[in-house]
């Protein structure tokens, strides 16, 4: 198996080579669908306009990503999916640096049938449900701004995007760092418990990204863990379910990133009032 390991870090520069020489036609395909801008204190909030911001956004994400998140670093210092050209952006932008250092990544079924989420999950259910959805992903904010503010004017940003779109549904997955099966039973039968679970039919993951070949029952009550359950759920999957957000019952498992994705559901007209008041009243 030995053998098999060290073949592994080849593949991954062959796939971030393949993904570099891609990168200059998913740029030059790229175009703006909805604008949105405004500025809030010492922020610029708005959907990207061109290539070269969009070039900014994939070294963002590169550095989260990979080089702070994997702890890997690859040569051309860029994160991007063929799914960016299809995409708009959503950044928020200091006014000081001039540098980006929060983006989503929003894709509109008005705009694309083709989601991120279906590279894990069977949503069909979910898509034969009535209304716009808006998926997001690729969501990241740089280490020096992660103080809460950064991803409030997100989440305005957001907002506004999607009241142009007239979005009925947020979806997406969100990730929960942990391949451990037992910290995984603990956090769904939490879930379980706060009424925070999608009804099985409309989300499961994909036969090679499911968590049953674990072994893992989600209908035990596994509590054997060292970590409280509220210290595992990180502060994006906590914003989304302080909002409403409902979640498929079983995640499924990223192996490359090791931890395991929720299939994510916001229906806008279950939107908390915090929520409602906090960004709609601009």
């Amino acid at each position: 198996m030995n053998h098999l390991r060290n073949i592994e870090p080849i593949k991954e520069i062959l796939f971030q080579y393949g993904n570099h020489l891609h990168a200059n036609r998913i740029e030059r395909l790229f175009y703006r669908k909805i604008p949105v801008y405004f500025e809030k204190g010492s922020f610029i909030i708005k959907t990207i306009e061109n290539r070269f911001e969009l070039k900014e956004v994939l070294k963002l994400r590169y550095q989260v990503f990979h080089k702070e998140y994997r702890k890997k670093k690859f040569p051309f210092g860029i994160d991007v999916e063929a799914l960016d050209s299809i995409a708009d952006h959503l950044v928020i932008i200091d006014k000081e640096s001039e540098k980006i250092v929060g983006t989503y990544r929003l894709i509109c079924s008005e705009f694309s049938n083709i989601f991120y989420s279906q590279s894990e999950f069977a949503i069909q259910g979910f898509f034969e449900l009535p209304g716009v959805k808006l998926e997001l992903s690729r969501a990241c904010i740089h280490k020096d701004f992660r103080k809460g503010v950064v991803m409030n004017l997100l989440w305005r940003g957001l907002i506004k995007y999607m009241g142009e779109v007239k979005a009925k549904y947020l979806f997406g997955c969100s990730s929960i760092k942990t391949m451990d099966p037992m910290e995984v039973a603990l956090v769904v039968n939490h879930f379980r418990s706060e009424g925070q679970l999608l009804n099985a039919v409309e989300a499961h993951p994909l036969p090679i990204f499911e968590m049953a070949r674990l072994g893992v029952s989600f209908a035990d009550g596994a509590i054997a863990v060292s970590k409280p359950v509220e210290d595992m759920i990180p502060p994006l999957l906590q914003s989304y379910l302080k909002a409403g957000a409902k979640l498929a019952p079983v995640p499924a498992l990223d192996r490359d990133f090791k931890c395991v994705d929720f299939f994510t559901v916001l229906d806008i007209d279950s939107l908390t009032q915090i929520y409602e008041r906090r960004y709609r009243q601009d």
